[in-house]
């Protein structure tokens, strides 16, 4: 049996920054990464963006260049897959039959892409969005004359469909919400969202879902919830993943009811000697005092980054606050916070203009902030009001006057 110091499974973003924060405080412990894709340790965004048009290459996908592990003399095993998890022998079984001992063990496994379980969903050019190599049949699959059809009116969806119009696909959009980013956003921002993707050429159906694929081996057409069909070249499901935490439950790690890995404030599980970061983890966050699990990039770099120090001695613990960001043709959002459960909103700046932020509020409480083109001087104010959990009462009117300092209403905090 190899023996490491440091094991971390996962190459994707929080296990590659993993690397780096192990190497902060120990500059000579053994570290091994496992991954089971064929890449060293890359990140996911450009995935659905820049990467999919064909605007950059592998390169800026990647976390780091090859000479980056080796300078910090971690080993990087990759199209390997860990298949067992023993605590007790503090050991980890792989697929091509190599057993990996630790001190202290990092998981990092995220998720997979889910599959609608309908018909046809096997069929050839039926993609899922989650690796380099979707991605790169997604972008061989679409182009002029060519018709996809994007399940899921979320992000992933969202960016995709956006994407393939930018490749010249003709692009139909169905799900069952009643507008885009539903769960998101308020309905003036949807709206906004449907008028700039009707003008960009996107179907955008809501309240729909397709019962059934049809082709003859590869995807053709799409039968939808009134029966009608769409004839398509390709189909995209962006509806969401599965975490990928079957070696936990085998090892009896602590889960929540949604499958989650419980961790302390320092990301470690209910074994001392394992950590967990990214997608799989449920964190006790201190602004909102509940667990949260986030799916987002700033998560898992900030978390594999932590999660790495700690697992070097550092005691470090975890506090920050959740931030993502996304691409829509021109418009470019960045949310703080947690929008998971909303019940009020107050605007500052204008929609029409491409300049605003809505202020999220839960309860009376301030809970996070969705912001495009406002002024970079409000970008820390923006944070410090959620981290504050300001109440409704007290800064609702006053947030809608752009001509006041978001700072002083900090410093009234």
């Amino acid at each position: 049996m190899e023996s490491y110091k440091y094991v971390i499974i996962g190459g994707g973003l929080a296990g590659g920054k993993a690397v780096d924060g192990i190497r902060q405080f120990d500059e000579e412990g053994s570290v091994a990464l496992v991954t089971q894709e064929p890449h060293r340790p890359y990140e996911r965004p450009p995935l659905s963006k820049e990467y999919l048009r064909g605007e950059a290459d592998r390169d800026r996908v990647y976390l780091d260049d090859a000479e980056h592990y080796d300078e910090k003399d971690a080993d990087v095993l990759t199209g390997t897959r860990a298949t067992r998890l023993d605590p007790e022998e503090q050991a980890v079984s792989l697929e091509d039959g190599r057993e990996l001992g630790y001190d202290k063990l990092l998981l990092a496994t995220g998720g997979h892409a889910w599959r609608l379980p309908i018909p046809g969903n096997d069929l050839e050019n039926v993609f899922t969005l989650r690796t380099i190599e979707d991605a790169e049949q997604m972008r061989d699959a679409a182009g002029e004359g060519k018709h996809a059809l994007i399940m899921g009116g979320s992000f992933i969806g969202s960016e995709v469909a956006a994407s393939l119009r930018q490749l010249g696909t003709t692009v139909t959009m169905i799900f069952p919400e009643s507008r885009l980013l539903e769960r998101i956003v308020p309905v003036e921002l949807s709206d906004l969202l449907f008028a700039v993707y009707r003008d960009e050429g996107i179907d955008v159906l809501p309240g729909t879902v397709s019962d059934r694929l049809e082709g003859d081996g590869q995807v053709r057409r799409a039968v939808i919830d009134n029966g009608e069909t769409v004839d398509i070249d390709l189909v995209v499901m962006g509806v969401g993943i599965r975490l990928n935490t079957g070696l936990a439950e085998e090892a009896n790690l602590e889960l929540n009811d949604q499958g989650a890995l419980i961790v302390d404030e320092h990301l470690r599980t209910s074994d001392p000697n394992i950590y967990a970061a990214g997608d799989i983890a449920a964190w006790p966050d201190p602004t909102f005092h509940k667990r949260l699990r986030v799916e987002h990039w700033d998560v898992a770099r900030r978390q594999g980054r932590r999660a790495g120090q700690n697992m070097a001695g550092a005691e470090k613990p975890y506090t920050a606050l959740p931030y993502f960001f996304s691409d829509l043709f021109d418009l470019s959002f960045e949310v703080w916070g947690n929008l998971s459960s909303w019940d009020q909103t107050v605007l500052r700046g204008s929609l029409q203009e491409g300049n605003f932020a809505y202020y999220y509020f839960d309860q009376g409480k301030l809970a996070g902030v969705l912001a495009m083109g406002r002024p970079s001087a409000e970008r820390s104010p923006m944070q410090d009001l959620v981290k504050a959990r300001a109440a409704y009462d007290e800064v609702a009117g006053k947030l809608s006057d752009t001509g006041l300092d978001l700072k002083a209403l900090v410093g009234s905090k």
